[in-house]
C-alpha cells in the first residue's frame, strides 16, 4: 500500500512538471557584468511573461501578440537540437555576460564575446527587446 501511495505522488509531481514544461515556450537568463546582476524572462506559449530581476523586480505581463509570432517562429528557425550547448570566446571576458536561453529542454548559453549563429542572434536580441527594464 504505501509503494503504491508512493508512485501515486510520484506521478502527480511528473504530471505537474510536464505541463508545466509544455506551456513554456522559453526561458531566458542574463547574469554576470562587473556589478554581477541577475535577470530571468520566462514566457509562456499563450504569451504570459513573468520577468524576475535585480534591476526589473518582480513583474507579470503579456507579450503582444505580434511580438509573440515573431518568437516564436525565430525560435522554431533557431533549431535548438543542432546548436551548441555553449558559446564562448576563444579568451574569457572577465566580468561579460551570460545569457542563457532554455527552449524544448535545451538550454544553451552564450558568454561576451563569443561568435553565435545568426539565428540564434535572432532569438537573442528578439528576447532582449521584449525583457522589461
Amino acid at each position: 500500500m504505501r509503494k503504491l501511495a508512493v508512485l501515486v505522488a510520484l506521478l502527480a509531481t511528473f504530471a505537474t512538471t510536464a505541463s508545466a514544461d509544455a506551456k513554456r515556450l522559453v526561458r531566458y537568463d542574463v547574469g554576470g557584468g562587473l556589478a554581477g546582476t541577475s535577470d530571468r524572462l520566462v514566457i509562456d506559449t499563450d504569451g504570459a511573461a513573468h520577468q524576475v530581476g535585480d534591476r526589473s523586480g518582480n513583474q507579470h505581463f503579456n507579450v503582444p501578440a505580434k511580438q509573440l509570432r515573431a518568437l516564436k517562429r525565430e525560435l522554431r528557425a533557431a533549431r535548438f537540437r543542432s546548436l551548441k550547448r555553449r558559446y564562448q570566446p576563444a579568451l574569457p571576458v572577465f566580468d561579460g555576460i551570460t545569457q542563457t536561453v532554455r527552449h524544448n529542454g535545451r538550454s544553451v548559453s552564450i558568454y561576451d564575446g563569443a561568435d553565435i549563429p545568426a539565428r540564434l542572434s535572432r532569438v537573442i536580441r528578439r528576447l532582449g527587446r521584449i525583457m522589461r527594464p
